[in-house]
């Protein structure tokens, strides 16, 4: 009797296997995910197929939130985005290299994200947590109509608590007082007694893709990875650091932290505040339209122009990597990446490998201190071929860099929550402001040099000086790179 029991069990265990072989042949992935998930399947199958269902099914064939913010911007500011394309269009920007440049990237974020350019932003950049929040708590405490706030982490630690008593504060002055939580980055971080204490303050929050609810589970792979703060839709902060005290101090785990987070004015503050309440809509199914969240600001004579890029996994375009492809592919003479992780899509690769044999000098900088070891083991296996075409790649050594920075000669840049990984360009809902003009840029490339000091840099030395151990742990970790 039991061994008929174990042969029907094995019959099932073919059955379900082959059946999820087919289910990913069908699904039409990338053929580098396709096998990655076929081997899984197949080496571990109970534990393949159960990884498969939950972080495998693509979603993105079906809506996985009702508003996508490039729709709301294309519904509301359709006329705007019709008329900076037909400027655009029509610009004559003659045999200006570094113009024509600007034009393509502008195209390039009108067309594919429906980003708006703006002209009038006071731009201010952060490259550590203290004087982040030291600004951000300042300004929350002078909020007067509301308050809107939304982090892939927020944790209920010190840092936390500082800002939960500011906006219990301000929401018992008048204030309205919204946040959103990823539902897995914020997972467990944030304590019932925290929750608690908000509520009955009057402020109202909500997770994005709650894993309360059954649902939400079976989308976990697709994270809202955005860092987003509105404060009387006057003035907006973005860019790499969550809520949370290691963005400060470094934490438990590094002796310091390096991060670019910026603080905006103008009118990208508006596009910023669109992005919250699409994604307030996904979580809370209610548009909020209200006229204080967009209050007439007046234009500057002067300021940084500015375009707010948006992506996620069932936007039409992947924007975001269409904009760091388009800046390392356009180059003409430089471009500097910043990024804690480093796995790259084919293209990508050979856009900066083709980039770099072209004469562009292309400068990676990755974390040294890894938090996430399979991600970083699997970064080393595509470094070679960069190595050789001239690509010059650094690891950050003073602590662990989280900066998400891409500066291209010294006329484009951008700061955003987008890391250099398939995961950011395919899976999360992304935000990346960019930037036009020479000043912001060589502001970053300032920051940027300056962490030149705290680096080493990568060679094909170090790499032949490996073990053959961890040669193949990398190499094992890179065939499974288009899950991660």
């Amino acid at each position: 009797m039991f061994s008929v029991v174990l042969e029907y069990l094995y019959l099932a265990n073919i059955i379900i296997t082959v059946l999820a072989v087919i289910s990913i042949i069908l699904a039409n992935k990338q053929s580098e995910s396709s096998i990655a998930w076929i081997l899984l399947v197949l080496v571990v199958p109970i534990v393949g197929i159960a990884l498969y269902i939950l972080i495998g099914i693509d979603w993105r064939q079906h809506k996985l939130v009702p508003q996508l913010p490039e729709d709301f911007f294309e519904e509301h500011l359709n006329t705007v985005i019709r008329q900076q394309k037909d400027y655009i269009r029509e610009a004559d920007v003659g045999d200006n290299e570094v113009l024509q440049d600007i034009v393509k990237n502008m195209n390039l974020l009108l067309n594919s994200s429906q980003a708006a350019l703006t002209l009038d932003n006071q731009v201010r950049f952060y490259h550590d947590g203290q004087a982040l929040f030291d600004s951000l708590l300042s300004d929350l405490k002078t909020a007067r109509e509301s308050i809107h706030m939304e982090y892939f982490i927020w944790k209920s630690d010190q840092l936390g608590e500082e800002i939960k008593e500011i906006l219990i504060e301000r929401a018992a002055a008048g204030v309205e007082v919204k946040l959103i939580f990823d539902g897995l980055g914020s997972f467990g971080r944030i304590s019932y007694r925290y929750k608690r204490e908000l509520r009955e303050a009057g402020v109202e929050f909500s997770y994005f893709l709650d894993l309360n609810r059954f649902i939400a589970r079976l989308k976990i792979n697709y994270s809202n990875h955005k860092k987003i703060v509105v404060i009387d839709g006057k003035t907006a902060y973005t860019g790499g650091m969550n809520i949370g005290d290691e963005y400060i101090t470094g934490g438990r785990h590094f002796p310091s932290w390096r991060d670019t987070h910026i603080r905006l004015t103008g009118g990208s503050v508006s596009i910023l505040q669109a992005i919250f309440l699409s994604d307030w809509c996904n979580c809370r199914k209610e548009m909020l339209i209200k006229d204080n969240f967009f209050p007439d600001q007046g234009v500057e004579i002067k300021g940084v122009p500015v375009q707010i890029a948006v992506s996620g996994p069932d936007s039409r375009w992947d924007s975001i990597e269409l904009l760091y492809f388009n800046m390392i592919t356009n180059a003409n003479h430089e471009v500097f990446i910043q990024s804690p992780y480093f796995i790259p899509d084919l293209a990508m690769l050979k856009a900066m490998e083709s980039a770099a044999l072209s004469g562009i000098r292309i400068t990676l900088m990755m974390t040294g201190h890894p938090d996430k070891r399979v991600a970083w083991w699997t970064a080393f296996t595509y470094f070679r071929p960069l190595l050789r075409a001239g690509v010059r790649i650094l690891h950050y050594s003073e602590g662990f860099l989280h900066s998400k920075v891409v500066i291209m000669d010294r006329m484009v840049s951008t700061v955003g929550t987008c890391n250099m990984d398939i995961r950011s360009f395919k899976l999360n809902y992304e935000v990346n402001a960019v930037f036009y003009g020479e000043d912001t840029a060589d502001e970053l490339i300032r920051q940027f040099n300056h962490d030149v000091e705290n680096c080493r840099e990568i060679t094909e030395e170090d790499l032949d000086n490996l073990s053959l151990p961890v040669k193949l742990r990398n190499s094992i970790c890179r065939i499974f790179s288009p899950l991660m």
